[in-house]
This record gives C-alpha cells, sequence and structure tokens, in this order.
C-alpha cells in the first residue's frame, strides 16, 4: 500500500484524529486539529505586574469564541488563555489589553499555525508605543584578573546605552552584566543599531560595542554585547595651497572636512568608505582638533579629503602620518597628530 493510501485508510477508521489528508499537489503528510494556548505578558511583565490591565481580548478573524473572546489577564495565576479545537491551518489574531473600563491600553497582533498543539508567547506594548522592544546584555574581554571580568575586575561603574543614534541612558554596570539584563525602549520591528559605552569611576570610556540588534512583532529579543577595549585619538588638520602656502578654511572655501583611519595591517576603515565629517573651522586658529575616544587599540594611517565650494579637492598626503592607539589611554587636544591637507 503506497503512503497515501495509508494515511487516507488510518484517517478513515479515526486512528490519526484531526488528520487531514491533502490531493494533489499537496504532500502525503497529515495534519492534525489541536488547541491554542495563548501566554501573555505587557511590556515584558505579568499581569500580577500590570495592575491596571482588567483582562485580554482575543480577536481571531472567522472564529467564534467563548464571551465573544473576552478573558480575565489571569486565571488560576496563569497568564493567558487555552483555546481549544482548532482545525489545522494558519490563523491571524489581535490581543487587546483592556482595563476595568474596557479602555484599550496595550495591544499586539500577528498569527499562529495549528498543526496539532500549539503555544504563543505574545508581549502587548503600550497602544501608541512601536510594538517591539529587546533586552540587552554585556561582557568584557578577558584581563589579568579573570577570563570572563566582572564589573569590579574590569573597572567599570557604569554602562550607557544608545538605540539609532538616541539619547543615551546610563546603568549601575550590574544592572546589564552577564545573566542581567536592561529593555530597550519601544521599537519599530527590525534592524536597529545599538552603542554601549563602559566607563570608570571617573567617567572614562574604557569599553565599547557597536552593532545591530533585531526586534520582533510580539516577542522581546535579547542580546548579549560583548564589548572590546578602547582608546583614543587627537588629530588636527593643517591646509595648504597647492604651492605650499598655509590656508585657512574661509581662504580654501571649506565647510566640512573628512576623517577615516585605515588600519595598516588590514587596510580596514574604521568609518568606512563615508568617513566622519566635521565642520572646518571646530577649533581656534583655523587649526581644528578632533578628538576620538572610541577607538579599537591599533596602528592607524589617518586619512583626511575636503572638497571646497568650487570643486577644488584637498587631500591627506600619500605618506599621511601613522598614529596609534592604545588601549585606556586617550590623547588630549593639546597632543593632537598634525596632518596636512593639500589642494590636488
Amino acid at each position: 500500500m503506497n503512503s497515501r493510501l495509508l494515511v487516507a485508510f488510518l484517517c478513515l477508521f479515526a486512528i490519526l484524529p484531526g488528520c487531514v489528508v491533502h490531493e494533489e499537489p499537496c504532500c502525503d503528510v497529515p495534519r492534525y486539529e489541536g488547541d491554542v494556548t495563548f501566554r501573555w505578558s505587557f511590556g515584558g511583565q505579568r499581569c500580577d505586574d500590570v495592575r491596571a490591565v482588567q483582562g485580554v481580548n482575543v480577536v481571531i478573524p472567522g472564529e467564534v469564541l467563548a464571551n465573544d473572546g473576552r478573558y480575565n489577564c489571569q486565571a488560576n495565576g496563569f497568564d493567558g488563555i487555552v483555546l481549544h479545537r482548532f482545525a489545522p491551518g494558519t490563523y491571524s489574531f489581535r490581543l487587546e489589553g483592556v482595563g476595568y473600563g474596557n479602555e484599550l491600553l496595550y495591544e499586539t497582533h500577528g498569527t499562529f499555525t495549528v498543526d496539532g498543539n500549539v503555544t504563543v508567547n505574545v508581549d502587548l506594548t503600550p497602544t501608541g508605543a512601536p510594538p517591539s522592544f529587546a533586552y540587552l546584555s554585556w561582557l568584557f574581554p578577558p584581563n589579568s584578573y579573570s577570563p570572563s571580568p566582572n564589573c569590579n575586575q574590569a573597572g567599570i561603574t557604569h554602562v550607557e546605552a544608545s538605540v539609532d543614534g538616541g539619547d543615551w541612558a546610563r546603568f549601575e554596570c550590574w544592572e546589564g552584566h552577564a545573566a542581567n539584563q536592561i529593555r530597550t525602549p519601544y521599537l519599530d520591528p527590525g534592524y536597529h543599531g545599538l552603542e554601549l559605552v563602559a566607563v570608570d569611576r571617573n567617567g572614562l570610556p574604557w569599553y565599547y560595542f557597536g552593532g545591530d540588534i533585531l526586534t520582533q512583532l510580539g516577542q522581546p529579543t535579547s542580546h548579549t554585547g560583548s564589548m572590546w577595549a578602547i582608546g583614543g585619538a587627537s588629530v588636527r588638520w593643517e591646509l595648504r595651497s597647492r604651492y605650499g602656502n598655509r590656508q585657512t578654511c574661509y581662504e580654501a572655501g571649506l565647510q566640512r572636512v573628512g576623517i577615516n583611519f585605515r588600519d595598516i595591517h588590514t587596510g580596514e576603515l574604521v568609518y568606512g568608505d563615508v568617513g566622519d565629517w566635521h565642520d572646518c573651522v571646530d577649533g581656534p586658529n583655523e587649526s581644528s582638533v578632533v578628538v576620538y575616544q572610541f577607538l579599537r587599540p591599533g596602528r592607524y594611517v589617518v586619512e583626511m579629503y575636503a572638497s571646497a565650494r568650487d570643486g577644488r579637492e584637498y587631500f591627506s598626503p600619500n605618506n599621511s602620518p601613522v598614529i596609534d592607539v592604545v588601549a585606556h589611554q586617550f590623547p588630549g587636544p593639546n597632543s593632537s597628530l598634525p596632518v596636512y591637507l593639500i589642494e590636488d
């Protein structure tokens, strides 16, 4: 007996409850009805923590639910509801966390697929807020104290975090170290840029993390930033005409100057092909200084570029200065490295 006939035979004799046999061109695999268990939370919190929420309205288009889909937030200590006997298939849903006056406080939506019993873990976010967020933690690189140093062993008291270049939030180091986690603001689902800066008791940065995190609709994600040691650099530019005469930004017609650091061993650019741009006059006496604090230790060629309003271009020379970035050392403006920008 071939597989299709065998499945049909078993279904006819109710040996496989909830079984559905599909005709060609579908596969021969049986599918099953099942119960749907919703487990919900509210911005990462349980019903006991969100006292303003009285219940949750469950809306599944095409389905008639008991009590019109209105359920208590918690029943017998369980934050959720079990809905019975759904036919196999994919369903859309909407959940609404409501207050004691049936006012809408939290919401989310999504889909689930039934092929036997299924559990749907969902996190509702405040009405009007973006529908996702993430949990964050951090780790420090090995040092002489430990291969996995804690905050004290790393010499760190606080970690500052920023998402998508937004405002910086400051946390006690232990709040997000290792197994502990902090929370991002509410975000739209998708990829987001994350920056972490670890500082010592004097506010000096020692470690840094920069990278992307992914958030999902209705279900918080977790991310760990493995921070790396950082050092600093201080550079300034001096303008020269093609004849070697010193110029001011005004005389050269320059408004912006692009700076980059090229790793002398790998050839990689710290700031990609775009560079890091600054106003031409960033300091006194037309000799502008820029201080960097979040560079990986290493040896770099300092490269600069600027374009005048009339189309003239200025480049740092091929033998541009090399700078050594040392972990936990941060040169100030008074020890800046001069780089010539020469009219091409």
